[in-house]
């Protein structure tokens, strides 16, 4: 048994040791070698060939980085990083994301003089300042940072900073401004023990994240957290806990934005890298990135990245990417990309594509696709195609309805699936205008809308007789089954009331009708059939005149009751399409 137990603990040994040397591998695609022999291609043809060598991404934006150039590389044995300098001659920048390498525009390089190095035990004050390679001129605004203690700072106008860390062993300082190379320098002590390193990552997402921009970031920001987000970009570091007042004043100072939280406590509001656990903000929360797995504010949550989990807002949510989970806000909610998951909102809804469960108060926009449910107070608005079901109070819209729609008013450019309300208007569809006759009103009009599939009817007709006038309004849905172009045949249900004696005496008859369909010309066609009908008398006096005409010399007549009748009627008329 303990044999057998050496070996599966062996056999695990080796497994990390393996997952530990591919993620390793991963990371380090700057340091790899590659053999190239390109004549006379395209910078971004290079970077291609690269890629599929070392088994990864290039990711870079074509209007700021330049790949148009036409060069001849031959390398037995360079590094990746080595031929990149040599395509760019030092211009780009180079950062490391799972599967990618992200290329950003440096042309400027600067110098990170430091002045002074002291204080107790392990507490050291540095202090210098940082300039410009080729001009000399002292640079404002620059971050000044050390990774491992997350302690940070900006130079001022004078390019000068002071920093203040807490650490045994090597103390590695890096400077970083928007347009420059990145530059790091090494202080060393007299102790031995080395401080524990610090996880960091790059993030193109963070580097790119509009979380910063939005109405919160830029009433709460500070401009030092700006500006470090501008220098350090994707820039991203894990801690366990942070807490805040307000973005400006927390336990991570300006380097807050990059860093990612397992739990993170904001008393007023907070602004963060993003979380990876649970957030809660006494009014408001500010993410970077992606937010897992529970985030909770009295008023507002902005996450610039993905969100999965649990996000519940008292006013707004307000997601740059997608989300997976339950998202609850009291006003409304909006996500920039897709949501999969349930979405419930006071007033609306906001999202761009859609594959699970929509509810608002007022109502939904789903910028492209939905394809999930979608239920409103007042409307549901799809920009393309609405392949799931919707219902609304009011009226459904979309370019092409694929799934079920159901609301007083459905609104398509194209029908192609069900519309189920009082009018179904689509370019497709149908706009047909019956006039007909039956065994119980002499003359009907009635509209119908929607397509063979399932269309809706809207009818009203009158009956004059020598002492008796009748009153019907009805409604009706039905499906067309198409023989050929001239002929079909129709299967409707509906219901009707009946209204006689001046309005006072009121009846329902509910029919189901078979109507043979024949097609005359483009805009006619006459049709004809059976029905069967069920009528039930809601008046004061089942015995009436009234009455009994109506039900006078029925075909079939069946007598369930003095007020429940049934027989077989007719219809036929003239269709205008």
């Amino acid at each position: 048994m303990e044999k057998k137990l050496s070996i599966l603990f062996y056999i695990m040994l080796v497994l990390a040791g393996c997952l530990l040397i591919t993620n390793a591998l991963a990371q380090d695609n700057l340091n790899r070698t590659v053999a190239l022999n390109v004549k006379q291609k395209k910078i971004a043809e290079i970077l291609t060939i690269i890629g599929e060598k070392g088994k990864f991404y290039f990711s870079y934006s074509n209007d700021v980085i330049k790949t148009d150039s036409v060069v001849s590389i031959v390398s037995s044995g360079q590094t990746i990083k080595n031929l990149l300098d040599e395509l760019f001659h030092g211009r780009v920048d180079y950062k490391e994301s799972p599967g990618y390498i992200i290329l950003r525009p440096t042309p400027y390089r600067l110098t990170l003089v430091p002045d002074t190095l002291a204080g107790p035990g392990n507490v050291y004050y540095i202090s210098g300042y940082v300039y410009d390679d080729i001009t000399g001129k002292k640079l404002y605004n620059a971050s000044v940072y050390e990774k491992n203690s997350l302690e940070s700072t900006l130079t001022d106008q004078n390019g000068y900073f002071q920093l203040k860390i807490k650490a045994n062993g090597m103390i590695t300082l890096n400077v970083s401004k928007e347009l420059y190379r990145d530059t790091s320098i090494n202080f060393l002590n007299n102790v031995n023990v080395s401080i524990k390193s610090r996880q960091y990552y790059y993030s193109a997402d963070a580097a790119n994240s509009k979380s910063d921009r939005s109405w919160l970031g830029r009433m709460f920001l500070s401009s030092g957290q700006k500006i470090q987000n501008l220098n350090l970009g994707g820039y991203l570091s894990t801690v366990p806990v942070q807490t805040s007042l307000l973005p400006s004043l927390g336990s991570h100072g300006m380097m807050s934005g990059q860093i990612v939280n397992n739990f993170s406590l904001n008393i007023l509001g907070g602004y963060n890298g993003g979380v990876n656990g649970v957030e809660l903000g006494g009014l408001f929360n500010i993410n970077k990135q992606e937010v897992k797995y529970v985030q909770a504010a009295g008023l507002f949550n902005i996450v610039g990245g993905n969100s999965k989990g649990v996000q519940l807002a008292g006013i707004n949510n307000n997601d740059q990417k997608n989300i997976e989970g339950i998202q609850a806000a009291g006003i409304y909610n909006m996500v920039k990309d897709s949501l999969k998951g349930v979405q419930l909102s006071g007033i609306f809804n906001h999202v761009s594509s859609s594959k699970g469960i929509q509810a608002a108060g007022i109502y939904n926009y789903t910028r492209k696709n939905n394809k999930g449910f979608s239920i409103a107070g007042i409307a549901n608005v799809t920009g393309n195609d609405a392949s799931g079901m919707q219902m609304a109070g009011i009226f459904n819209k979309a370019r092409v309805i694929k799934g079920v729609s159901f609301a007083m008013v459905n609104i398509a450019d194209t029908l192609d699936g069900y519309g189920i309300g009082l009018l179904n208007i689509s370019r497709n569809g149908y706009a047909k205008i019956e006039v007909y006759n039956n065994e119980i009103t002499t003359i009907n009009i009635a509209f119908k809308s929607g397509n063979a599939k399932l269309y809706s009817i809207m009818s009203g007709g009158v009956n004059f007789t020598d002492k008796h006038v009748y009153y019907s309004t009805g409604f009706g849905l039905g499906h067309d089954f198409i023989f050929n172009n001239n002929m079909s045949l129709s299967a409707e249900g509906s219901t009707h009331l009946l209204l006689a004696k001046g309005w006072k005496n009121q009846n329902q008859i509910n029919r189901v009708s078979a109507l043979l369909n024949f097609r005359a010309g483009s805009k006619v066609s006459f049709f004809a059939g059976p029905s069967f009908n069920v009528y039930t008398n809601y008046g004061n006096h089942p015995g009436d005149s009234d009455i009994q005409q109506i039900i006078k010399n029925k075909p079939g007549l069946i007598d369930w009751s003095n007020r429940t009748k049934g027989w077989i009627g007719w219809s036929a008329g003239i269709t205008i399409l």
